[in-house]
């Protein structure tokens, strides 16, 4: 398939020719990403009042002296804590993908005339399909641009063929007209097959792989005998 990678998603664009469908799709994958940890405050050291020394009263001649027992307290160092650690947060690789598909309208067989068809007089033949099927959509965030135009391989029904890139149009148009020489019923087949190429975000344009998609229309048409030219 063909793909375009260089902005970012790999972008293809192919068809499908079992269900006459244009399928565009894209991929990209973006590595994770590690977060800054949060910082984490500082354990704070609890207080401790520290001993402080007694003092002994002076002593005076008309009060005994009294020997006051000194306190002696412990004196318990602060238990250090260990640093918290804050651990770097890694998400994991993100995978993105979508897809766009889009069906080419269908077609049918137009003639004129349409009821009165005769032999030996031309019957100008013509499809309502559209010169170009384009598409201009945006996937993933890139542009994507894509043109196919149709080709014809008509049969008349009565073992005649004719290949054109042009879809005709009723009189005057005379690009596609047939002379039955026989009357009857025939039963005429049209044949479009679809090709074209594609761009990503304004790059050279590129071939559709995949296949081409091929499109059928038939229709039935009555002749009646032509005028008879009598000479003496």
């Amino acid at each position: 398939m063909a793909a375009n990678c260089a902005a970012g998603p790999c972008v293809q664009v192919y068809t499908d020719p079992t269900t006459h469908q244009l399928i565009i799709t894209a991929n990209q994958n973006r590595p994770g990403k590690t977060l800054a940890p949060h910082p984490r405050p500082a354990p704070t050291r609890p207080y401790i009042p520290r001993p402080r020394p007694s003092v002994k009263p002076k002593p005076q001649t008309w009060i005994p002296y009294k020997v006051t027992p000194i306190v002696h307290r412990t004196y318990k160092p602060p238990v250090k804590k260990k640093p918290s650690v804050a651990h770097k947060v890694v998400t994991a690789a993100l995978s993105l993908s979508d897809q766009i598909t889009r069906l080419l309208p269908g077609s049918k067989i137009l003639y004129q005339p349409n009821n009165d068809a005769l032999t030996d007089v031309p019957v100008y033949f013509w499809s309502d399909t559209n010169s170009v099927f384009s598409v201009i959509t945006s996937i993933l965030g890139v542009g994507v641009n894509v043109l196919m135009n149709p080709s014809f391989v008509w049969n008349f029904g009565d073992g005649t063929t004719f290949s054109t890139s042009s879809a005709g149009g009723p009189y005057p148009d005379s690009t596609i007209t047939h002379t039955y020489k026989s009357p009857g019923i025939y039963t005429v087949n049209l044949s479009i097959s679809w090709a074209g190429s594609w761009a990503a975000q304004g790059a050279a344009m590129v071939p559709i792989l995949g296949g081409v998609i091929v499109q059928s229309a038939t229709a039935t048409i009555q002749v009646s005998p032509g005028p008879t030219n009598f000479t003496r």
